[in-house]
């Protein structure tokens, strides 16, 4: 009898953390995937759970609506971002400084009734396209109360998505590791592009609002004119995914680039897409430290 409790003693003490955790809300960003059938488990899971799902008004939506059924839905515009963390007084043009006031009205007025409705006990989930802590919106995570709990369920990002199209890995470029992810310049930001170019790293553009002109003139300053290009569209999805191929130096002129779906697109760019994982110049030191081959 007693070999039986102890037995059971750990199913019970489960059961029992999972009713104290009954009826508790919580916040979570759920990562939706760069396709339909690339969500995870686990982000069915927290669908599944929720009682308020926080939506993008973009059109991001559409391939979720079966998640959908039963839940309230809330809108949440993907432009909330803007002018996060700017300060109103400092903005000189009253046009701009006006989207500011209201992006901070409307930012608020989303997190207290988020937090309202998780402090009632409730599940509230965030949906978002790929991984959200890349370039996601994730400002909530930054301006709930601390005592609200709150949770990320990763995505299969553009980046992950972009790489499996193309088949090479891109931390290996033969005699590069480091890989860059990065979006257009905007004002204020130090580490701009050009300053990272010059690493001679594999590099992961992120399209928004991107001036390909520009991006690819600093480009040609640092990299060969022969550096390999992929411009992915629609990464991770079967029936639409397309990767279009040049290079640094012909880009601009063989690639219809004004007509990108830039929402839907990243660009991948070095050696890597050639090269894969061959190291075809290096000679290792003898006193190294690699483990010896089998």
């Amino acid at each position: 009898m007693k070999r039986s409790m102890r037995y059971f003693l750990p199913v019970l003490v489960l059961m029992g953390a999972a009713v104290a955790h009954a009826g508790q809300g919580k916040f979570y960003i759920v990562g939706m995937g760069t396709a339909k059938d690339l969500i995870t488990v686990r982000a069915l899971e927290v669908i599944k759970s929720a009682d308020i799902i926080l939506m993008g008004t973009d059109g991001e939506d559409s391939p979720w609506q079966e998640y959908l059924k039963g839940k309230e839905v809330w809108p949440r515009p993907i432009a909330l971002r803007v002018f996060y963390g700017a300060d109103p007084e400092k903005i000189a043009d009253p046009q701009q400084r006006a989207r500011a006031e209201k992006g901070i009205k409307a930012r608020k007025e989303l997190v207290d009734r988020v937090t309202a409705a998780v402090r009632e006990g409730k599940i509230v989930a965030d949906l978002q396209g790929g991984d959200p802590m890349i370039f996601g919106l994730t400002f909530m995570l930054e301006q709930l109360p601390k005592d609200i709990p709150t949770e990320v369920v990763p995505g299969v990002g553009a980046f992950q998505a972009a790489s499996a199209a193309v088949k090479m890995s891109p931390p290996f470029g033969y005699d590069t590791s480091g890989v860059i992810l990065t979006m257009d310049d905007w004002e204020g930001r130090v580490d701009v592009n050009e300053k990272l170019m010059a690493a001679g790293s594999t590099m992961v553009v992120y399209t928004m609002m991107l001036r390909y002109e520009r991006l690819f003139d600093q480009l040609k300053k640092h990299y060969p004119a022969d550096t390999p290009v992929a411009a992915v569209i629609d990464a991770g999805d079967r029936q639409n995914q397309k990767v279009l191929r040049s290079t640094v130096g012909r880009f601009i002129d063989e690639i219809d680039y004004k007509n990108l779906p830039n929402e839907r697109l990243i660009l991948l760019i070095g050696k890597f897409l050639e090269v894969g994982m061959a190291r075809k110049d290096f000679v290792p030191e003898v006193s190294g430290g690699h483990a010896p081959l089998p």
